[in-house]
């Protein structure tokens, strides 16, 4: 299965409502993740997106399949809020098969996290220090969601 690991774009430092989760993307923002998936287009069909419900990670995902047109619908998981084990979403993806592609819109250090228990690495985040905006594809068996092998590490700011 290969799984693409990406923090949402961009977003405003303050939120009209003051909360953290209602932060809206910047226009840089938007427009790096219009980069980022014209870039997934690129031998990927993504089969289904998955992302925190919050509102920069709901644009992200919303642009992402906009472009995509992934197979299945998009959805918010509250497993995929800042500051949860992003790996709780294993066990929905564990039903797809080996060749489907899924994509996943988190924030950091989620991602981080996420990225090395996929690629069976020891740490705390550290291994990859995502930028707004930035993904990692990992080839990776849903038998067992570790051991995976890094397809590729980008972030917006290396694409034309």
């Amino acid at each position: 299965m290969k799984i693409i690991i990406a923090r949402h774009g961009e977003a405003e430092p303050i939120s009209p409502d003051g909360t953290d989760r209602s932060r809206p993307l910047t226009i840089k923002g938007e427009n790096d993740i219009h980069k980022m998936a014209r870039f997934f287009q690129v031998g990927f069909k993504v089969t289904k997106i998955f992302h925190s419900p919050y509102l920069r990670t709901t644009h992200t995902a919303k642009i992402y399949t906009d472009i995509l047109h992934p197979e299945q619908e998009t959805e918010s998981l509250n497993d995929l809020e800042a500051g949860q084990d992003m790996s709780r979403v294993c066990p929905l993806i564990q039903g797809l098969s080996n060749s489907d592609t899924i994509l996943l819109v988190g924030h950091s250090p989620d991602v981080s996290v996420f990225a090395e228990k996929l690629l069976g690495i020891g740490g705390v985040g550290k291994s990859f220090l995502f930028s707004p905006g930035a993904a990692l594809a990992v080839n990776v068996p849903r038998e067992k969601f570790h051991d995976g092998q890094i397809i590729w590490f980008v972030c917006p700011e290396f694409l034309s």
